[in-house]
């Protein structure tokens, strides 16, 4: 297929700007006698997975909950669960060590209210299967449930499956047929929309995360995949083939597709796939224990937390059978930040161009980190990226653990290309047969 033309290309023509994340342009000034729409209210933080009670995180969650600052109010957060499984027994909803709804619902409370909030465990999930559930499918429309949702300053969602969400939080057509169509909110949604209209502060963990973009998000699939056979829209009881759905998340973040446990996965070659094979120009992808803060009125991104966060321009992105070219990938640390606006990225450390001291990087093997291969390193593309900026080398590669057929990514600089402490941007990415 051909490059698509973006707003981002335009304004790298017409104004010297380097543009490196899939900008837009400024919006247009309104018609003659008419106001302009009011920015959207509310902050985002998106969490990558594996939040293991990180105090940065969780505090910046609390602190934007805050209602008045360090006033006598506290932050109310209410807790979504909805996308882990069903509690089993009584004994099970009641256990916070265990993974269900229920007891994911007391863990997170227990945790934010360490961190100074008050807390609502909203009882919803996918099924009830015993006598006494007190979270149930039906709660998403419940009237009492929805105005203790909205009396929230803060919405968390936590991980699981993201189409959990989807079945539990919106009304859809052709939900049975996995199509998913014609969407709408359950009262529990609305309230949680109000929440973050009101200026409060929408965050979430891995399935938490996936779900605040808009349309085509992706439901589940390998890197590997991905790469050999594209996209296929729904949900696919094959875990390890690349799936989205067309209709999408909660529309939450408007800046670009998003993707979780981002670096430590090797998410990379699955989501330029999916962003080529959907018509998106950029990708944001989150590390485990990581978070991107997310300021919808500003449009401005921080990133906290102990990794860091993938931006893929896919604007310029070219796949023909299984080459595929023009992707630039940036990556972002903890105190990093950009405007979505503009484009421009802003290091928390001193950027570098050029060429560095370090020995040119080894090839890698297993560099999408296969989740088969439970042995390999995490974080191999990540690293491999690091470690070439920092060298003397102009090139690096890696090769997939799978074969018949095996592929290779090659990472490039480029003239926009610069660095600093553990973070790039504008590393180029190639991904070809490896024969």
């Amino acid at each position: 297929m051909t490059p698509r033309t973006t707003a981002a290309a335009t304004i790298a023509a017409t104004v010297a700007v380097a543009c490196l994340v899939g900008a837009s342009p400024a919006a247009a000034a309104p018609k003659h006698g008419t106001a302009p729409a009011p920015a959207p209210a509310g902050s985002l933080v998106l969490i990558g997975g594996n939040l293991k009670e990180n105090a940065t995180i969780l505090q910046r969650i609390v602190d934007l909950a805050d209602p008045d600052g360090d006033g006598p109010a506290k932050a109310r957060i209410a807790i979504v669960t909805a996308a882990s499984s069903a509690a089993k027994t009584a004994e099970a909803a009641a256990d916070d060590t265990l993974n269900n709804a229920s007891a994911n619902g007391l863990y997170y409370s227990a945790l934010f209210e360490r961190f100074g909030a008050e807390t609502y465990a909203v009882p919803i999930d996918t099924a009830v299967n015993f006598a006494g559930d007190a979270y149930k499918p039906s709660n998403a429309n419940d009237p009492k449930v929805a105005r203790e949702v909205a009396k929230a300053t803060g919405v968390f969602f936590g991980g699981g499956d993201q189409m959990r969400y989807v079945r539990t939080l919106f009304d859809c057509k052709n939900a049975a047929s996995e199509a998913f169509t014609s969407c709408t909110d359950t009262k529990v949604m609305s309230a949680v929309r109000g929440v973050l209209d009101r200026g409060g502060v929408v965050s979430g963990v891995s399935a938490g995360t996936t779900i605040q973009q808009g349309a085509d998000m992706v439901t589940g699939g390998e890197p590997y995949q991905a790469w050999r056979d594209g996209t296929t829209p729904g949900y696919l009881d094959d875990a390890s083939a690349l799936a989205h759905l067309p209709y999408g998340g909660f529309g939450f973040f408007p800046e670009g597709q998003l993707d979780s446990h981002f670096g430590t996965w090797g998410r990379q070659a699955r989501m330029i796939k999916l962003a080529d094979q959907t018509g998106h120009d950029l990708v944001v992808g989150v590390d485990e224990t990581t978070a991107l803060v997310y300021d919808r009125a500003t449009r401005q991104g921080e990133v906290i937390g102990r990794n860091g966060v993938s931006l893929l321009d896919t604007s310029e992105t070219v796949i023909e059978g299984a080459v595929g070219t023009g992707t630039r990938w940036s990556y972002l640390v903890a105190g990093d930040r950009v405007d979505f606006g503009t484009g421009a990225i802003t290091p928390a450390s001193e950027r570098r161009t050029g060429a560095g001291t370090d020995a040119a990087p080894a090839p890698v093997a297993d560099v999408w980190d296969s989740i088969d291969n439970p042995d390999a390193g995490v974080y191999s593309l990540v690293g491999l990226g690091v470690a070439l900026v920092a060298s003397v080398a102009d090139r690096a590669e890696g090769t997939t653990f799978e074969t018949d057929p095996q592929y290779r990514t090659v990472l490039e600089r480029t003239a926009g290309t610069s660095w600093w402490d553990g973070g790039f941007e504008g590393l180029a990415i190639t991904i070809s047969p490896a024969d």
